[in-house]
């Protein structure tokens, strides 16, 4: 028996919940989609960070007390790192309403994409970066961002070992 059974359950529940708010944040921008609202690039790009962090995290809660465990913390963590940057991106953009990405290259770089084709209704980008719906009054980045900083704030609690335990 561990020394602290408290951080031991809050480093093996944390994967899981880092993976629920993923879930939860695709499940709110498929939502979104489905009322109307077309992704931009930026979005798709937040969305695959999102999948690779709900995949990665559910990977780690079920790779416990493995050396594995390590590394997919590890690639959940980057990937909710460059999904919180492609956020602050899109949230400057939205800051900057002069500077807007509109349909750039970006966009028919990813509707090339074979996983687009796999599943357009997932990965089309079809929208404007800086045209975001708001939920609550607040621009759809900013909810993006708080998610990658939440699962980040998961991830670190589930990697973090107490000097002695």
């Amino acid at each position: 028996m561990t020394r602290f059974p408290r951080a031991e359950a809050v480093r093996t529940a944390a994967p899981a919940l880092a993976a629920a708010t993923a879930c939860g944040a695709l499940g709110g921008a498929l939502w979104l989609q489905r009322k109307g609202f077309a992704p931009c690039p930026l979005c798709i790009l937040q969305r695959m960070a999102y999948l690779a962090v709900l995949s990665f995290s559910l990977l780690a809660a079920g790779l416990l007390r493995t050396g594995w465990r390590r590394l997919a913390l590890g690639l959940a963590m980057l990937a909710a790192l460059l999904g919180l940057g492609v956020a602050g991106r899109q949230i400057w953009l939205v800051l900057h309403p002069g500077q807007l990405c509109g349909l750039d290259p970006l966009a028919a770089v990813i509707n090339r994409w074979s996983v687009t084709h796999w599943a357009p209704w997932m990965f089309r980008a079809d929208g404007l970066c800086a045209d975001t719906p708001s939920v609550f009054g607040v621009a759809l980045p900013f909810w993006s961002a708080a998610g990658f900083a939440v699962a980040c704030v998961f991830l670190l609690a589930a990697g973090w070992r107490r000097s002695g335990s």
